[in-house]
């Protein structure tokens, strides 16, 4: 997602969303679905779903002519960073899979990227940090 991209917040009742096709229950507070929808400087666009604890679920691709690019399925540590990231087609079958690299401090210094065979396509990492110089006291003659 690029930096220049604007975010909208909405959130959707699920029975609204969806085509009646029988009778549908009362409507609760639980049933609605909170989404974010990013349009890219490029003019793509990303609609994501946000799960109760206000991380990314999932999420769904369109290119700038509005049509499907991928999904995009996400998993969480505990701390909540995003630890890997698969895309899927329209048929879910898997198209790659993104695993996220952490520091102990929780920046995040890289990732991998696998194909669907689970194969190593690429990765980065950034370097590790070194430890700054300390100042060196001079004697003084």
């Amino acid at each position: 997602m690029s930096r220049n991209s604007l975010s909208l917040f909405l959130a959707i009742s699920l029975p609204l969303a969806l085509p009646i096709v029988a009778q549908t229950p009362a409507t609760s507070s639980n049933d609605a679905v909170r989404v974010t929808v990013s349009l890219n400087a490029d003019g793509s666009r990303t609609v994501y779903q946000i799960g109760d604890a206000g991380r990314f679920v999932s999420g769904i691709v369109f290119g700038p002519d509005g049509k499907f690019l991928f999904k995009s399925i996400y998993k969480c540590d505990a701390a909540g960073r995003v630890e890997q990231e698969t895309h899927l087609a329209k048929d879910d079958a898997v198209i790659n899979k993104i695993v996220y690299k952490y520091n102990s401090a929780g920046k995040q210094i890289g990732y991998t990227v696998f194909d669907a065979a689970g194969k190593l396509v690429s990765g980065t990492s950034s370097p590790a940090p070194t430890a700054a110089p300390k100042a060196h006291k001079t004697l003084g003659r």
